[in-house]
């Protein structure tokens, strides 16, 4: 019970606010401290899947774990979100990416706007020649409003033998969520491949990853931290201990701004076919619009 979830939720990486970084893009700043929490969510949000891909679902970390002892797939997750301005998924390349759609470091990115940046990132191949290369980031349209996975679409990239990573952006209301989607909502987390959702409140984004009883809970990335070099030195034994948090925060779903992006990794055509019938029995059980829709393709115009 309690237990397990506290492990559950300690074992996922927590990207907060840093200050003392290298400067960000040509703006010079030195901490996101203010606008970029959007952005660590969406980093949090990635940085599940890659944990689930590297380590799969069930991987815990040992409280009391030594840097060094982790497994490498863990320190090469960790070393893409290092925030400096050479790391692959860091702060720095996601706000350099934010740049070439219009919106400068410093200002507030809205979920969708962070990862078309992610992707953007991951199609010109971040994740580099290592562990995570087979894995593939699929964003669909949140201009078409119709908050539908297209089967075709997500075969396509795992029949070349990757796994996915589905970014799937929906409005669920006009400010909050409306609540005749919150049950919705909360059947969603429940899916073994639901990797969480990023979104929150204006100018105020979180990762929200499990529901109980009308609440969500959450990794906040408001708390402002010392930059920390990762992987140096003796004194770094513990060290990943600031990329994970004890603390357990919630807030009730009909809280939240509608405009949300869920995450989905499948491993495989299985995986795919698992979420989809998932997704199909929410909405089968749930009636009413749907918060998620599956389709085999798209209709031609």
């Amino acid at each position: 019970g309690a237990k397990l979830f506290r492990a559950d939720m300690r074992s996922r990486l927590w990207f907060s606010y840093r200050s003392g970084m290298h400067p960000i893009t040509a703006t010079g700043l030195t901490s996101d401290a203010g606008w970029g929490c959007m952005l660590r969510s969406g980093q949090m949000m990635f940085g599940q899947a890659l944990l689930m891909h590297g380590l799969g679902r069930e991987w815990r970390l040992e409280k009391d774990a030594d840097y060094k002892e982790l497994p490498p797939e863990y320190h090469e997750i960790l070393s893409l979100f290092a925030d400096r301005p050479d790391a692959a998924l860091s702060v720095h390349q996601i706000a350099q990416a934010g740049e070439e759609v219009g919106k400068k470091a410093g200002q507030w990115l809205g979920p969708n706007t962070v990862c078309s940046a992610m992707q953007r990132l991951c199609d010109r191949g971040a994740l580099g020649e290592g562990s995570f290369r087979d894995l593939k980031v699929l964003l669909f349209d949140s201009t078409d409003g119709d908050n539908t996975i297209y089967k075709s679409e997500c075969r396509t990239v795992l029949n070349q033998g990757n796994a996915l990573l589905i970014l799937l952006p929906v409005r669920l209301g006009t400010h909050l969520i409306d609540k005749s989607y919150v049950g919705k909502v909360a059947a969603m987390l429940g899916l073994s491949q639901s990797v969480g959702f990023i979104g929150g409140r204006p100018a105020s984004a979180h990762y929200f990853v499990a529901s109980r009883g009308g609440l969500v809970y959450f990794l906040d990335p408001h708390v402002t931290q010392a930059y920390v070099p990762i992987g140096q030195g003796g004194e770094g034994a513990k060290q990943h201990h600031t990329w994970h948090c004890d603390v357990q925060r919630r807030m009730s779903l009909s809280d939240i701004d509608a405009s949300l992006t869920f995450g989905f990794y499948c491993r495989d055509e299985e995986d795919l076919e698992d979420l989809c019938t998932g997704i199909k029995t929410i909405n089968e059980i749930l009636k009413g619009y749907a918060a998620a829709s599956v389709a085999e393709e798209r209709m031609s115009a």
